[in-house]
């Protein structure tokens, strides 16, 4: 395979939750984009559940990210897979090892900068469901990362709280560890579990009236983030209605714009294909579903950046201040009893 020696521009693929048909989104877009002879590289990074190797046909026998992360095996290179289909290769998720979703820090960081690291035009990464930090750090990889959802209410709502999680994550990470800014957005997260929410216009706002000049790096960086949202499994026009929401919501609660780049109808094929554990857009091009990828990799050639997004070390734990928060609470009331 010859490769472009350009960086790539790293897809990466988020759901919010599961069963929208992320993977299959994922799978299918990469073989679109092998077919145009983009050097692609498909990376399973649903580590809790990986499965992609089995909608590829692939024995899931080589080396993955699971013993990468375990140390078995300690060159990334290795975790290259010829997938049989000319232009795209593959990196398994292995999800034979216990704990590997719960990597710490800085091996996710030594992932990144290998991933980053890959010669191919496009490196498409599918990640696993839900808002874990380590699920956000892989998509904030990327200014415009993807998110696959339904038409269904339920989908929209869960893709908007991974937006607002990645937004607060990439906000916080503007900000240097330990910073008097990262503490008023701590104090943000705790007003919101006290009942009060702010924008994120409005949080920033409050940031630049103490320290202009970091707020305003922030706000340009904020400015570059662009999302995009592919529609999957959709059933006709009613469907623009519920995306929209999520659009406004996006747009009123969290200070940034994201766009629908796609639509992917309900297509009966998808099943087929997965018990066949070959991908649509080998087995049947003409379905619905493959119809509809074509557009989604145009748009995406059009609108993807590959530039290097800024980001702050984020060794403070979330989680932990949260935890503290309750701590206090409940002392707080003891003292009053």
């Amino acid at each position: 395979m010859e490769y472009s020696g350009n960086m790539a521009v790293l897809l990466p693929v988020a759901g919010g939750k599961g069963g929208v048909g992320k993977s299959i989104v994922s799978l299918n877009l990469a073989v679109t984009l092998a077919h145009q002879c983009k050097n692609t590289i498909l990376c399973d990074m649903d580590l809790g559940g990986a499965n992609l190797h089995t909608l590829l046909g692939l024995k899931n026998n080589q080396a993955g990210l699971g013993t990468y992360i375990t140390k078995i095996e300690t060159d990334f290179l290795n975790l290259l897979q010829a997938t049989g289909i000319p232009s795209l290769q593959f990196i398994a998720g292995d999800c034979h090892y216990p704990g590997v979703a719960n990597m710490d820090f800085f091996t996710k960081q030594k992932i990144i900068k290998n991933i980053q690291s890959l010669d191919a035009d496009y490196v498409i990464m599918d990640l696993g469901a839900g808002s874990t930090y380590n699920i956000i750090d892989f998509f904030l990889t990327s200014y415009d990362g993807l998110i696959v959802v339904s038409p269904d209410l339920t989908s929209i709502l869960n893709a908007y709280s991974f937006l607002k999680s990645a937004v607060f994550r990439f906000c916080y990470r503007q900000f240097k560890p330990k910073s008097p800014e990262r503490q008023i957005l701590q104090n943000s997260i705790l007003q919101r579990m006290e009942g009060k929410e702010y924008s994120f216009e409005q949080i920033l706002s409050v940031i630049a009236s103490k320290f202009p000049e970091s707020a305003e790096k922030a706000f340009t960086e904020m400015k570059k983030l662009h999302p995009r949202i592919i529609m999957n499994m959709g059933r006709g026009s009613a469907d623009v209605e519920l995306g929209n929401r999520l659009l406004n919501l996006t747009h009123n609660k969290l200070s940034i714009t994201a766009e629908y780049i796609g639509f992917v109808p309900y297509d009966d094929n998808v099943s087929l294909s997965i018990a066949r554990r070959q991908p649509l857009s080998i087995m049947k091009p003409d379905s619905p579903l493959c119809l509809a990828m074509p557009d989604i990799a145009a748009r995406i050639e059009s609108t993807a950046s590959n530039q290097d997004v800024f980001l702050e070390d984020m060794q403070e734990n979330l989680e932990e201040i949260v935890k503290n928060y309750y701590e206090k609470l409940d002392k707080k009331r003891q003292d009053e009893t």
